[in-house]
This record gives structure tokens, C-alpha cells and sequence, in this order.
């Protein structure tokens, strides 16, 4: 005991004696130790962004699905929840979390009798299956393609992962430190989003692609699932929909579910308002557009009524709203439109290029009206939108809604 006494005085001795140069010296020493040590890590954590060489990348449209499977990260492994708590929580009430239960895992019902009329197996729906395309989130594990999630975040913003992938992107403020998004310059914003772009990430911004991303689901192209007797669409409205369960905005305010993309608002000056008639007139159109792709490979006379129904719906809608608020980008879509009525419930030998082109040119002029207009000179359409008010599901309503 009196030796470890001695030797701690020794110490304690040799610690005192110390000069406050020494001192200095020591702690610089350290310091510069430390900061080559941060240096190290933050270059591994952040420095996420590829050379200006690197940047070219193919637009999500342009890639296979089987490309964008390989690319999912799906919520747990993206770790989502980190950034976003607030959105998480809240698509877990959904119906779209909820998917993968009703429609893939309980073989039973109308489940079994389209994926016998599919050719599928109560397995395969769980797999790389085309009702797993729009009732799930498939993403390869272990050297498969496996259902792992309800419809996610990657489902309507696109595929996030891949060393050429938006996740780290979009949350990363600078080049290779670890800044706050207020800190960032208005020059690396403008690449970062840039990169986001190209990697396939749908925006806030983005009306005409999240738009697109909810009707390739809720209009159905397939001729053989709707011949046996699933639905050719859903009763899908863009502005209803994504106005009322679905809805998830909260990333300026975690305890406020704003009308708007909150973010976007506080960038942008926007308004929920302006937001909700142009989300209300680019849906219309993408949904024309969706259908018009459809009707060119339709080829069964039983199912094109179906799917010419909702191209005369989407017509009639932009009637509407061509009343309440004209554009010339929308007069030219019912002006093309409105001709083909004589021949559109009937199949033809040209319908893949009739249809398919019609779809090509409702397309740019949805992305033109995208560009040209916010929302501002149309507040006449304000009591078309009010027609179609914030849509919830049955079983939301009865455990969230109606206590």
C-alpha cells in the first residue's frame, strides 16, 4: 500500500512540475491528433457526394423495375425514421403499411382468385410478383427478391440506395463536413438537388413525377388481372388522396402535419392553396396520361370500356376545369382528346400508336403547365377542388377517426 502511495505522489509530483509552455505544447499536440482523426471519419461519413465527373445518371423512367428492386432500401435499412420520425409514424396508420396483410399474405378471397387467375402462387405473392409491384415494397434480400414492407417511402420518391443513390445525397449539406441544412450554400443546394434529380428521387417539387408514381399503381394496365374481375382503377383523385390519410408533412414542424410539403413552403413562399390546384390539374392530366398508356396495349374487348372509361372521366374533369380556369395547355389535351371519343371503345389496328402518342403529347403538356404556372391564377378552381375533399379509408376512419 505505501508503495502505490508513493508511486501516486510520484506522479502527482511529476504532473505538478509540469511548466504551463509544456502544458500548451501537450494539448495542441492532442488537438491536432484529434482533428486528423475527425478529418478521417468525417471523410468516410460525409463525404458522400462523387466527383463532378460521376454525375451523369439515367432517369429513374428510363430503368427497369428489376434495376429499381436492386436499388430499394426499404424503411428499417434506410433508417428513414432517423430524419423522418414524424412521417413514419404516421404511414403506419395506413393503409399502405397495411397492404402486404390484406392483399399478399392472407392467400384467400379476391387475393386468391386473381393470383390463380395470374398464374401465382401464395408464395410468389411474397416475392417478385406484380401484385407486389403495387401492394408492397420488394427489395432483394439474401440474393432474392422479397417483400419486406407495406407501399414506403421509396414506392412514390423513388429508389434511394446504390453508391450512384439519392439517400446520402439529400441530406447531405457540404461537401465533407457535417453543416446544418440553414448552413448550406445556395451553389452546393443547386448541385445536391441537381444530383437528386438525375439519381431518380421525386421531390416535393415534383408534382408531375409523385403524381406519376400514384397512378401507375392506381390505374391498372393489365388486361388479364382486370378480366378477372379486379378493378380497372381506383377511385383515385391526386389532391383528395394525398390531402387526408396519406398525408405527411412534417419535416419544419415534427408535431404538425402541414397542408403543404412544410420544407417547400419555407423555401418557396408557396401556399397550400396554390399547391392543391396545380396538384389538382397535373394529377388530371397524368392521370389521362396513365390511362392513354393502357388503352394503347389494350386489346380485349372486354376490358378497353373499362380503361376508355377513365380517359372520358379525365376528359370531363379537365372540361371542368378548363371552365373554371383556361389554359392553352389544358384546352390542347381536351382538344386532342375529345376527337378520339368516336373510336375509343372500339379496338383498332392502330390503337398502340394512336393511344401511345396521345400519351406522349398529354405528357408535355402536363410537364409545360408543371413549369409555367404555381397555382396563383387559379383561384377559381377552388370550388372544383372543394368537390373532392381529403380521402381516408374505411379502416382508418373507423380506428383513428370515429372514436
Amino acid at each position: 500500500m505505501q508503495r502505490k502511495f508513493h508511486r501516486m505522489n510520484l506522479a502527482d509530483r511529476r504532473f505538478r512540475s509540469l511548466k504551463p509552455a509544456n502544458c500548451l505544447f501537450t494539448l495542441m499536440v492532442v488537438c491536432l491528433i484529434l482533428q486528423a482523426v475527425v478529418s478521417v471519419c468525417s471523410e468516410k461519413m460525409y463525404a458522400t457526394e462523387p466527383a463532378a465527373s460521376a454525375t451523369s445518371f439515367v432517369s429513374t423512367d428510363a430503368k427497369s423495375k428489376a434495376e429499381q428492386t436492386k436499388k430499394t432500401m426499404g424503411v428499417v435499412a434506410a433508417d428513414c425514421k432517423k430524419c423522418h420520425p414524424s412521417e413514419v409514424a404516421a404511414w403506419m396508420k395506413t393503409v399502405h403499411f397495411q397492404s402486404p396483410d390484406e392483399r399478399l399474405y392472407k392467400f384467400e378471397g379476391n387475393t386468391k382468385k386473381y393470383a390463380t387467375a395470374m398464374g401465382l402462387t401464395s408464395a410468389d405473392l411474397q416475392g417478385d410478383s406484380m401484385c407486389a409491384d403495387c401492394h408492397g415494397t420488394k427489395a432483394v434480400r439474401d440474393g432474392k427478391v422479397k417483400v419486406i414492407s407495406g407501399v414506403s417511402c421509396e414506392k412514390c420518391h423513388g429508389a434511394a440506395g446504390g453508391e450512384d443513390g439519392w439517400l446520402n445525397r439529400h441530406q447531405s449539406y457540404h461537401e465533407n463536413m457535417p453543416i446544418t441544412r440553414a448552413e448550406e450554400t445556395p451553389e452546393h443546394r443547386a448541385e445536391r438537388l441537381k444530383f437528386c434529380d438525375q439519381a431518380g428521387m421525386k421531390r416535393s417539387s415534383d408534382i408531375y413525377g409523385l403524381s406519376k408514381s400514384c397512378f401507375k399503381c392506381h390505374i391498372v394496365g393489365n388486361e388479364k388481372l382486370i378480366a378477372a374481375g379486379h378493378k380497372a382503377a381506383s377511385a383515385f383523385d391526386f389532391v383528395s388522396w394525398t390531402g387526408g390519410e396519406v398525408k405527411h408533412n412534417f419535416l419544419v414542424d415534427k408535431t404538425k402535419n402541414a397542408d403543404a410539403p412544410s420544407l417547400w413552403m419555407e423555401r418557396t413562399g408557396g401556399t397550400a392553396e396554390n399547391r392543391r390546384r396545380m396538384k389538382f390539374v397535373v394529377g388530371t392530366l397524368v392521370q389521362l396520361e396513365t390511362a392513354l398508356r393502357a388503352r394503347a396495349n389494350a386489346t380485349n374487348p372486354a376490358v378497353i370500356p373499362q380503361i376508355s372509361g377513365i380517359i372520358a372521366a379525365a376528359n370531363g374533369k379537365l372540361s371542368q376545369i378548363n371552365a373554371a380556369a383556361p389554359t392553352p395547355e389544358v384546352q390542347a389535351v381536351i382538344n386532342l382528346i375529345t376527337p378520339m371519343f368516336g373510336t375509343l371503345f372500339a379496338p383498332l389496328p392502330t390503337d398502340k400508336e394512336t393511344y401511345t402518342k396521345a400519351a406522349d403529347e398529354v405528357a408535355e403538356q402536363a410537364k409545360l403547365f408543371s413549369r409555367k404556372y404555381d397555382g396563383a391564377d387559379f383561384p377559381k378552381l377552388d370550388s372544383v377542388i372543394k368537390r373532392y375533399p381529403p380521402h381516408y379509408s374505411q379502416q382508418f376512419q373507423d380506428k383513428y377517426l370515429n372514436k
